[in-house]
């Protein structure tokens, strides 16, 4: 800031000198110089200025301008001397140079005072610039080591993406082979199935034919019969009119139900409960195939002193001509047994579809009866009479009071345990055991109101 300071004031004495110069080439001709001394503040300005006379001529003029000079020099000239406008254009230069010399001083005096904070300024910002280079390296090297740590997430997720790639083929391979495998266990279950029915069918004929055997045998000794079963010409209808006759053991009987060209042989149980009652269901063991038709489940099947149907048209007969009550007797796998108890119990003919009649339930099987209470029609699998769009002889299995399906069935197919479980077409008693829960054991029986 001082050196330009210096320039300008060398370049305004220059300019004056110039001009000083100029007007004496112009003059010195015909006139003589004079030296003009101007004192300003602690400053002294010298100017040559022309005479305003002509110098007088003579061996002065012959002399050289050194000594000119000198001789000026040694007898300066007072400003009273100079002409009047001279002065005043001098005083008017020397006025605005001054002028601009203060406003250049006061712009450098400010541009003084600025230089400290724009200094500051600049170091601030270089000091900036240094911490956010430093930050730009820092960010650098934490985005290459991002970079870095993509790139082995993306190695890594496609090393597992291969491997659960190939566990899913392999996953795919052994389901397909075990599809095959479950395929051919279904081809073979159907085929055991197949042969099942065939075993049953077989097991079905030998059991008629043990029957006609039995009944052959008993022929031949109710000759020597106790007397308790036929008194002369005297005729037993149920199980109840036995044990009035005399008879205090269970087991199986013979009576004639009106209607019947034959009579029929049956299981009285005379001490349960009272005693009195005839059997019509028992399971108890799951030798006899209860998947039968309308007229197996009419006529009947089994065996009385084991599993077997008493038949509908016997069980109609009976409670038709008199006012009969029901007992349900069921036992589980684990050993507990409950029973239900109806007060009155009816039975409609086969144009009636066998229909169901109860009243009156007591028992611990529950807190409500399973069995629909009034008109409901017996089903079998060749004989639809449910309230359901299904067949529930075929879905659930046997013939029985379906309804829409029901709270009961217990001529269901037969499953041992522990495969009772979660089985719909089991032997059910829905408020005693849940709805899937296939029983061990289960009996039927009836004895008239009046006894």
């Amino acid at each position: 800031m001082l050196s330009q300071l210096a320039m300008l004031w060398g370049s305004l004495l220059l300019l004056v000198a110039t001009m000083s110069v100029a007007q004496q080439t112009g003059q010195e001709a015909g006139r003589g110089c004079e030296t003009l001394v101007l004192q300003h503040g602690h400053c002294s300005y010298t100017f040559l200025l022309p005479k305003p006379e002509p110098c007088p001529p003579g061996p002065e003029a012959s002399r050289d301008s050194n000594t000119l000079q000198r001789e000026s020099l040694a007898n300066p000239l007072r400003l009273e001397k100079l002409p009047t406008q001279q002065v005043k254009r001098l005083e008017q230069a020397l006025q605005n140079n001054t002028q601009w010399l203060k406003k250049l001083l006061n712009q450098t005096s400010r541009m003084d005072a600025q230089m400290p904070e724009t200094f500051l300024s600049t170091n601030k910002l270089e000091n900036q610039l240094l911490l956010q280079r430093q930050k730009l390296q820092q960010l650098q090297g934490q985005n290459s080591e991002l970079e870095k740590r993509l790139q082995a997430l993306e190695t890594k997720q496609q090393e597992e993406l291969a491997s659960i790639l190939s566990k899913k083929a392999k996953l795919l391979n052994t389901l397909s082979r075990q599809s095959a495998a479950l395929t051919n266990i279904e081809r073979r279950l159907r085929d055991v199935r197949h042969n099942s029915s065939l075993l049953q069918d077989q097991q079905h004929s030998l059991s008629q034919l043990l029957l006609l055997l039995r009944d052959l045998v008993q022929e031949r000794v109710n000759a020597s019969a106790p007397a308790f079963i036929t008194a002369g010409e005297q005729v037993f209808q149920d199980c109840a009119e036995i044990q009035r006759s005399g008879a205090n053991a269970s087991g199986v009987y013979t009576i004639q139900v009106s209607n019947a060209t034959k009579p029929r042989k049956v299981f009285c149980d005379l001490q349960s409960s009272g005693g009195r009652w005839t059997l019509i269901q028992r399971r108890e063991n799951g030798t006899v195939n209860f998947q039968r038709n309308w007229k197996d489940y009419k006529q009947g099947f089994g065996d009385p002193a084991g599993e077997h149907w008493l038949g509908n048209e016997v069980v109609h007969q009976l409670t038709r001509r008199a006012a009969y009550s029901l007992r349900v007797e069921l036992q589980d796998w684990e050993g507990h047994e409950a029973y239900a108890q109806y007060e009155h119990f009816h039975l409609g003919s086969e144009n009636q579809l066998y229909r169901l009649s109860v009243v009156g339930y007591s028992g611990s099987a529950g807190r409500q009866s399973s069995l629909v209470l009034q008109n409901t029609s017996f089903s079998t699998i060749d004989s639809d009479n449910d309230h359901c769009l299904c067949k529930c002889a075929e879905v659930m299995s046997g013939g029985w009071w379906f309804d829409a399906c029901g709270l009961s069935n217990l001529n269901g197919v037969y499953y041992h345990a522990p495969d009772n479980k979660h089985k719909m077409d089991g032997i059910r008693w829905h408020y005693f055991k849940g709805p899937s829960y296939s029983l061990r054991a289960s009996r039927m029986m009836i004895r008239p109101l009046d006894i």
